[in-house]
């Protein structure tokens, strides 16, 4: 094909620190697709959860000083959308928060289906470290490690629950959480793939996995051919 393929990613911070450039994921299909041509979007906002992301598919915003159109009209070829367990993670057991979050992603899934045709990949982050989840942000200084700790399995929660309803919709998943809990069995500290500054979101090596797992899953389904075919 001749015009360029639109991946858009759509989350919340653990994808805004991506890059507006989505530099990671860039290297790598260059890499291995050297014969096409790729337009990347980012459409992650720190700090929303995924009702924000679901009207972020139809109404303009700006982010950072960045104008950004609705994500359903710049037409996507393909959609990561990334689960945004770590915001809504902190509804943890309350009453609705769990199907609230399986409800929305129900409806971005189905909305990106009627109005782009665009290929979904579910991506489910990067696992929290319960012994260090938040430990360098200055808002959580002297917080007991019990009540940090119940925040990272909150996350945990929301994170599994991504999974199933990756499942439920039948999307291909981006398993960075199971990943990174690999890794750590196998003497890799989840701490490698975390910023240290903040204890929360992906560092450069973080999302150098996520973009190689990305581009596992596009080979494995054969995603980027069916996007060719698509025309």
């Amino acid at each position: 094909m001749d015009r360029k393929i639109r991946i858009a990613m759509l989350g919340d911070s653990m994808t805004d620190t991506a890059g507006l450039d989505c530099k990671e994921l860039k290297l790598q299909l260059n890499r291995n697709y050297p014969e096409l041509q790729f337009e990347l979007f980012n459409y992650g906002v720190g700090g929303t959860r995924v009702g924000y992301g679901l009207w972020r598919l139809t109404h303009e915003y700006e982010f950072r000083g960045v104008k950004f159109a609705p994500l359903v009209e710049i037409k996507p070829d393909m959609v990561l959308l990334e689960s945004f367990a770590y915001n809504n993670g902190s509804d943890g057991d309350l009453p609705g928060g769990i199907e609230h979050f399986r409800d929305m992603h129900r409806k971005i899934v189905t909305m990106l289906r009627e109005k782009t045709g665009a290929e979904i990949i579910f991506v489910v982050t990067i696992a929290p470290d319960p012994k260090r989840f938040l430990e360098s942000v200055p808002n959580f200084v002297f917080t007991p490690s019990s009540v940090l700790r119940r925040m990272a399995e909150d996350r945990v929660k929301y994170l599994q629950e991504g999974l199933k309803i990756a499942a439920e919709l039948g999307l291909p998943v981006v398993n960075v959480y199971q990943a990174t809990l690999d890794a750590a069995a196998g003497g890799v500290p989840l701490g490698t793939f975390i910023d240290q500054k903040d204890w929360i979101h992906p560092n450069a090596e973080g999302h150098r996995l996520t973009a190689g797992l990305a581009i596992e899953v596009f080979k494995k389904y054969n995603l980027i051919g069916k996007i060719q075919k698509k025309g």
